[in-house]
């Protein structure tokens, strides 16, 4: 063999040998997965609104332009009231107006705003007074003296005296119905006197600084047992009092008594029931929510004294006039409230000697609600109470929630406007000569009316939601 051809040879069967093991190792390498399918993601697009954008908070911002709106239109309300008087608006819970918040002025009854918010606290709502018959019964005989127990309803009355007053008083407790229930425990004879027992409070008939013309015409007298508010003659229009409510309310009783086939064979007196005397049979008056409805809608001046007592008892500083206006300013104290300029007279606001403020009255309304008894109690613009005969033909009819306030040189307005937006909070007290007259106070009543209606005048929540 040549060299040329040796040299071939022996490159060959290298490079032979080298391509065998190559096959050989690729024939044993591991198959691997191939290669992942990633499909395509489709993002959004962009928010049109910013992330920042105030269009993300529509109810505030809402809100915050409606009430700008409404603060501009009060300012001309605010420049009819006189710097004797005041004028507050919050639109919930931020006050948007301010109109002499601090200046002192005579509430009138608005008055009894106050002593609604303290009873509701103090006594809850489901606060009953509970009138009570006290005897000894043998074989349905009441051997002795029958004790007519008041518990300081202020609601007490017969059946046919609602209907013989300007404002009828409502949630009212039958004395009917006390009587039959003695009759149903099978009492058919009374060998003794019908005794009225009005021990629960004191016997201040009528607050003594009280002008000569509210006494028995307005209010009073005034005690723990008392029926159709002590009057005497149930007709419509009369003034005529029982000088003692509780023998007053004995003598009703007596009569309906025995129109109910009981014999009594005694006589009205009034003395405090013998201690530990059985109770025959008692009536129980509607929770307190109702009877603080009745008093704010009728602007009953009865239930808001008698109520200031009873708040005294409560406290156990016993039932007069006093020791409840002092449970009143404790409780508004303890709110953080700031009373300082407060001088309570009454709980009816008929004494013009009574000092509150707007702002005053304002945080009332921004404690309470109008879904709570408080608000629920309030007259209704052009529908019920002291306001059914007002703006009935405005756009506030329906939407105004207010205790109004009347004395000869005083005129108060003070509650809630509903609206889409929340609540309006408003107290407006005019208090001049003659600001009781309907040309000194229509005008502003009829501005404030129709500003506070306007709101809001701006955009709603759900025009205002991101885009």
């Amino acid at each position: 063999m040549s060299p040329v051809a040796l040299l071939i040879v022996c490159a060959l069967v290298p490079a032979a040998a080298f391509a065998g093991v190559w096959r050989w190792a690729d024939s044993k390498r591991l198959s691997l997965p191939p290669d992942p399918v990633v499909a395509a993601v489709a993002l959004p697009d962009p928010p049109m609104t910013p992330v920042l954008s105030l269009r993300r908070a529509p109810q505030a911002v809402a809100s915050s332009i409606s009430s700008a709106q409404l603060a501009t239109t009060l300012a001309t309300v605010a420049a009819m009231v006189d710097d004797t008087s005041c004028l507050v608006v919050a639109v919930n819970h931020r006050t948007i107006l301010d109109h002499g918040s601090t200046t002192r002025v005579t509430p009138a009854s608005n008055q009894k705003l106050l002593v609604a918010s303290a009873a509701l606290e103090v006594l809850g709502p489901d606060y009953t007074f509970t009138t009570e018959l006290r005897g000894t019964i043998e074989a349905g005989t009441v051997t002795g003296d029958l004790f007519f127990v008041g518990g300081g309803d202020p609601l007490l009355s017969t059946s046919n005296y609602p209907a013989t007053q300007k404002y009828p008083p409502t949630d009212t407790t039958p004395l009917e119905s006390l009587v039959a229930a003695l009759s149903a425990a099978g009492v058919t004879h009374i060998t003794g006197n019908v005794v009225g027992d009005d021990s629960r409070y004191d016997h201040e008939r009528f607050v003594d600084s009280w002008a000569s013309s509210i006494k028995g015409a307005e209010a009073g007298p005034l005690g723990a047992l008392m029926v159709n508010d002590a009057t005497s003659s149930v007709v419509p229009g009369s003034t005529a009092r029982y000088i003692d409510p509780a023998a007053g309310a004995t003598t009703d009783l007596i009569r309906l008594l025995r129109q109910a086939g009981i014999t009594v064979d005694g006589v009205a007196t009034v003395a405090t029931a013998t201690q530990g005397l059985p109770v025959i049979t008692s009536i129980t008056s509607a929770p307190l929510s109702a009877v603080i409805g009745e008093m704010l809608s009728t602007s009953d001046d009865n239930t808001a004294e008698l109520l200031l007592k009873e708040l005294g008892v409560h406290a156990g500083a016993g039932g007069t006039r006093q020791a409840g206006l002092d449970v009143i300013m404790s409780t508004l104290a303890a709110r953080g409230m700031d009373t300082s300029a407060l001088s309570l007279v009454d709980g009816s606001g008929l004494d013009s000697s009574n000092a509150v403020t707007c702002g005053a009255i304002l945080a009332i309304l921004k404690h309470e609600s109008l879904t709570n008894p408080f608000g629920v109690g309030l007259p209704i613009a052009g529908q019920t109470g002291t306001l059914a005969q007002q703006f009935q033909s405005s756009d506030i009819a329906g939407r105004m929630h207010a205790k109004t306030g009347s004395l000869r040189n005083t005129k108060a307005l003070s509650g809630y406007v509903t609206s889409a937006l929340g609540e309006i909070e408003f107290s407006l007290i005019l208090d001049f000569a003659h600001a009781g007259d309907v040309a000194n106070y229509g005008p502003v009543w009829s501005a404030l009316a129709k500003a506070l209606s306007t709101y809001p005048a701006g955009p709603l929540a759900d025009q205002l939601q991101p885009l």
